[in-house]
């Protein structure tokens, strides 16, 4: 058996392509070495009320794994590893991407009997149209060794979805997909690229020797047939990629406004750790190595919802909104993983932005067009907004924007009210889920009102929700640097450092954030006055939100960025 697979009823291992602590009596900042005492703590939202309309939960199926879904005829297909019957890939069909748990199951092609080289391990069958033509891209190998996994093509014989297929006509036995290379493959994805071309992404061994599974990408003459030799665009390299395994695999292709993303999974597909990364190609060059830029992970375990990876996005029926399926473990790689689905939004950067997994249970709007939905505004449009990771858990209440903040740009803000002793706080709409990150602002002090004894002003350096976030504030008052942190719902406490001599509230100043794992490093122009690591059960601050946050005090901020992601 080979590296991260497994056989029999696991069908597929190493896989395919998403708070109950009250409010925290923050203290406050006083001269170094003095006792914390006093007021502040994170803002707390309106509860909006309950309403009439409809919402549905997650997950959607279960018994669903590397799940694939387009639309056709106003109707949704997908397919999945696991969840047909015995000895058969299937076809699901749904009216709705809330209905893909009780979908019509086609069952459209019967796996052929050992020997052959496609009649063991099916893995990651993947449902198409292009020019008109269904077809189903699929993993399997014979009954002797993993290394001989490669791809294969089914065609539909009818010209609909739910077929029955037959095996296509590659040129090679049994619809074999080959490339120059012949070495292990699977989880290959077909997509159009931005010239038009047809482009093969996939996972696969560098050499027969095995081990760790790279991405590759490659041109395609036409459905059956891969016309150029591989090129790596991804190795598992970072940490994030290399939980419990070296693992990159589940590519998926897509292209908006000129832009191609490919995202993919990474790390060991058992493991809790098993996420989502991103590639992205500005160049339009997708056979250029040096053109793809990766970042990740962008989808990781949260709100109790693990091992969430294979990802697929989709538009609704009526084009008005994108959304995205993921599967999320159960049990490891075991076929009981389930489907979920979240609505995608993307930034004003055009950068993808899914958010954190929502809990098991959380009523969410339902996608445009169905359930009488007519659909929602993006409320991240602009860049900032309320937090992701209390909403996740169902809570309404935490996390959410507060204040009279005027927006000026995804990277600019001003807060125009003091907002008393209750922290006053904006969220920046962008990925929450980079473990190791340089966030960085400039700030100014406009004002300090007359209601805390502890007013302040800065960036919170991590939210990942209430109980877990790491918060640097400029205390212009006592004259210090005061960095405050709630750990698995236990506040860390107050560390102060003296703000530089000749300090100018009234000027611009760079606060910056350096973030590895649970370490944080924060620094005044250019300075680290302060360097905190913070203990606890794994995952400790494993990642957050960059936000703007301050108690009693209006405070301009402009140039926010978030760099040195890996």
């Amino acid at each position: 058996m080979g590296i991260g697979r497994r056989t029999g009823a696991v069908r597929r291992g190493v896989l395919a392509l998403v708070l109950a602590l009250g409010l925290v009596t923050a203290g406050s900042t006083v001269p170094a070495g003095a006792a914390a005492a006093g007021a502040g703590g994170p803002a707390v939202g309106a509860r909006g009320s309950a309403g009439a309309a409809a919402t549905f939960t997650n997950p959607v199926a279960t018994n669903r794994s590397d799940p694939h879904i387009i639309s056709f005829g106003g109707r949704y297909y997908y397919t999945s590893t696991d969840g047909c019957q015995a000895g058969w890939l299937c076809v699901w069909e749904s009216a709705t991407l809330t209905g893909l748990g009780g979908a019509t199951r086609h069952p459209v092609w019967q796996i052929p009997a050992c020997p052959a080289p496609n009649c063991r391990e099916v893995w990651a069958p993947e449902i198409h149209e292009l020019g008109g033509q269904f077809y189903i891209y699929y993993t399997a190998t014979d009954a002797t060794e993993h290394a001989n996994h490669r791809i294969f093509v089914l065609r539909s014989t009818t010209g609909a979805p739910t077929g029955p297929y037959v095996e296509a006509d590659t040129g090679y036995p049994h619809g074999q997909l080959r490339e120059s290379s012949d070495l292990f493959a699977i989880d290959l994805n077909v997509f159009t690229g931005p010239d038009g071309r047809l482009y093969a992404t996939w996972s696969g061994w560098p050499t027969s020797a095995g081990g760790r599974q790279h991405l590759y990408i490659a041109p395609m003459s036409d459905p059956l047939h891969i016309s150029g030799p591989r090129v790596q665009i991804s190795a598992p390299e970072r940490p994030w990629e290399t939980v419990r395994y070296p693992v990159n695999e589940g590519p998926v292709g897509f292209v908006r406004n000129g832009t191609t993303f490919i995202t993919y999974s990474a790390s060991a597909c058992w493991s809790d750790s098993y996420a989502v990364g991103l590639l992205t190609n500005t160049s339009g060059n997708l056979l250029d190595p040096a053109a793809w830029v990766k970042t990740g992970p962008h989808f990781k375990f949260h709100s109790g919802v693990r091992g969430t990876a294979s990802f697929v996005p989709i538009q609704t029926l009526d084009g008005a909104e994108t959304w995205f399926l993921v599967h999320a473990n159960t049990n490891a790689c075991d076929p009981g993983r389930v489907l979920r689905a979240q609505r995608l939004y993307w930034d004003p950067t055009g950068t993808p932005v899914l958010g954190y997994p929502v809990a098991d249970g959380v009523p969410l709007p339902p996608p445009s067009g169905e359930l009488g939905s007519t659909g929602t505004p993006n409320p991240y449009e602009r860049g900032w907004g309320d937090a992701f990771g209390d909403a996740a858990i169902g809570d309404t209440v935490h996390g959410r924007r507060t204040g009279a903040w005027t927006v000026l740009s995804p990277t600019e803000a001003r807060l125009t009210s003091f907002g008393g002793t209750t922290w006053t706080q904006l969220f920046r709409a962008a990925n929450p889920n980079y473990e190791t990150y340089t966030a960085a602002v400039d700030v100014q002090w406009v004002a300090t009102g007359t209601t805390s004894a502890y007013p302040k002003y800065g960036m919170y350096a991590s939210y990942a929700d209430r109980n877990n976030y790491v918060a640097v504030f400029i205390d212009i008052k006592y004259r210090v640097l005061a960095t405050f942190a709630v750990v698995q719902g236990v506040p860390a406490g107050w560390q102060n450092a003296p703000l530089p001599a000749g300090f100018v509230a009234t000027s611009y100043h760079r606060l910056t954030v350096r973030k590895t794992g649970a370490t944080y490093r924060f620094l005044l122009d250019g300075k680290q006055l302060q360097q905190r690591t913070f203990s606890g059960e794994f995952p400790v601050l494993l990642n957050g939100q960059v936000g703007l946050v301050t108690e009693d005090t209006k405070a301009n901020y402009r140039n926010l960025a978030i760099t040195d992601t890996w």
